[in-house]
């Protein structure tokens, strides 16, 4: 069941991911307080990922030898969910290899409220889906487990919440070159944005050079990332007609050449392209 404040999950769903019975679940509920956010009388109770982040932190405190009441009085408390990154890897990649679709959900939704977007992906997203990538490209299990996680990915992404642009925001336009099929990168680049208060507009894969100057036109952003991820579809002339447009140009992705880019800035990183279209300059963390 979904809300227009996230993805809800049942009792027994939230028992069954955390490994515990849903007398548990009962018991932390009524003897510490444990009951979800929006918890309402005469209601079945529906648990969200914020939810299921103070019970999957007291879990591992009671698991770290802390009697349940410290654990439930530490969670209530507001300490933030100190899960290791390759914890977070290693239950993201098992569920991927499993094909389990419902649990990968469950996770992403539960990482990007405890992270944030740049966190989630830099740290667990990317060496994730390096995890599930490592094999045979003709291997068709793995293949299966690499299209899971990334179109579970794409579903977490969208349906984070995406606060209001700040005041006097400039639009950024993102946009895949022609014969460019990756979007999950951009998808990630404009959640970061959003949660930086940056509106952006996606025009998504294999976005022809004609179509992408016309909705300059129409749209007149500050500025437009292109993403390329193979050499092969790095489309420098369409950076070079844009460049007769009032707009900032910013080439996004593995596939460009810096020696070819005159001047146009190149980021191949999350935090780097968000740094970049704010105006402090590129960084370091790997976007796909």
């Amino acid at each position: 069941m979904d809300s227009p404040s996230g993805p809800a999950w049942t009792a027994g769903q939230v028992a069954k991911d955390l490994g515990i019975s849903e007398s548990t679940l009962r018991t932390w509920h009524r003897r510490y307080g444990l009951s979800p956010q929006d918890a309402q009388p005469g209601h079945y109770r529906r648990y969200r990922a914020e939810d299921v982040a103070r019970l999957q932190r007291m879990l591992e405190l009671i698991e770290q030898g802390m009697l349940a009441s410290d654990a439930a009085r530490t969670v209530q408390g507001g300490e933030a969910p100190a899960v290791a990154p390759a914890r977070d890897v290693a239950d993201l990649v098992e569920a991927a290899k499993a094909l389990d679709t419902a649990r990968c959900d469950l996770l992403l939704d539960r990482l990007f409220t405890r992270r944030g977007v740049l966190d989630a992906w830099e740290l667990v997203c990317c060496p994730a889906l390096l995890g599930v990538d490592a094999h045979p490209r003709d291997d068709p299990a793995f293949m299966a487990a690499e299209h899971a996680l990334s179109w579970a990915l794409l579903g977490a992404l969208h349906r984070l919440s995406r606060p209001p642009a700040a005041p006097g925001a400039s639009l950024v336009l993102l946009a895949c070159t022609e014969g460019e099929q990756h979007t999950l990168p951009l998808a990630a680049l404009s959640a970061a944005l959003a949660e930086h208060r940056m509106p952006s507009r996606m025009l998504g894969a294999s976005t022809p050079g004609p179509s992408l100057e016309r909705a300059v036109l129409e749209t007149r952003p500050d500025a437009v990332v292109l993403w390329a991820q193979r050499s092969e579809t790095a489309a420098y002339g369409v950076l070079r007609a844009l460049s007769r447009y009032p707009v900032r140009q910013v080439a996004a992705g593995p596939g460009w050449d810096s020696r070819r880019l005159a001047g146009v800035p190149r980021v191949i990183t999350l935090r780097g392209a968000v740094a970049a279209l704010d105006g402090e300059g590129p960084g370091k963390s790997p976007v796909d």
